[in-house]
């Protein structure tokens, strides 16, 4: 073979190799899109309160039963603050550690009628860069949300839910090990959680972790984007007990 026909062979199989790693290799994703009603800032988040860590952790109880009593928009802000939160501007560094600073959760909550002082029900995205809300839906979908968790009453009890949602390809992304991936994000919806368990311990609320849901039906409910995947369920509220 002539000298240019082993540059050309050589040139055609780097070439297949190309071809034959972006067929296989994980693409990267569109984000998908939601229908914003309306935005509302929420209060600056309290950086000091009257309960610490310790007696948090210590005082910390999956609780199921809430009042009718509606919480503040204060609280709504701690909530979703502790779960995603900007905690560090300069780097973009949020209340609960991530893998690799991708940040694949997404945070929502969904508002009953009369509870929360001064907020509409609907169903509310949270934004973490500025600490504010997305209006997506102007109605009350706990009773929906329940039937999607299997009949979990407390869902459409408690004046709010909670609901963590994740991109798993958002993580392949930037690890390409799926398995890996899906564990990240798993983890880092178990972190914000934990979180959102001791800000509702300090302010007086309670919650309960849920993950017993019909996925596809939570997705529709909520109208979520199509690249994202509801992990976790967290009523919030008084305590009837």
């Amino acid at each position: 073979m002539s000298r240019n026909g082993k540059i050309i062979l050589i040139i055609l199989i780097i070439l297949l190799g190309l071809v034959i790693a972006y067929l296989v290799w994980p693409q990267s994703t569109t984000v998908g899109q939601r229908d914003v009603i309306s935005t509302i800032s929420l209060p600056s988040p309290i950086l000091t309160g009257n309960m610490s860590v310790e007696q948090a952790i210590q005082d910390r109880r999956s609780v199921r039963h809430y009042t009718n009593q509606s919480i503040t928009l204060q609280d709504v802000s701690q909530l979703l603050w502790a779960a995603q939160g900007i905690t560090d501007k300069a780097d973009n560094l949020r209340a609960a550690p991530s893998g690799g600073q991708v940040y694949p959760l997404e945070v929502y909550i969904i508002v009953g009628k009369g509870g929360v002082d001064g907020l509409g029900e609907g169903v509310y995205h949270y934004v973490p860069s500025n600490n504010s809300l997305e209006k997506t839906s102007e109605i009350d979908v706990r009773s929906d949300l329940s039937q999607a968790a299997n009949g979990q009453i407390w869902v459409k009890e408690a004046p709010v839910d909670i609901v963590i949602t994740g991109d798993y390809n958002k993580m392949i992304d930037k690890y390409r090990d799926e398995m890996l991936s899906i564990r990240f994000v798993n983890l880092e919806a178990g972190h914000a959680g934990e979180n959102i368990y001791l800000e509702a311990g300090a302010r007086g609320l309670v919650t309960v972790s849920l993950g017993s849901f019909k996925d596809d039906q939570v997705h529709t409910i909520l109208g979520l984007p199509d690249n994202e995947n509801t992990i976790y369920i967290f009523p919030v509220g008084h305590s009837s007990l």
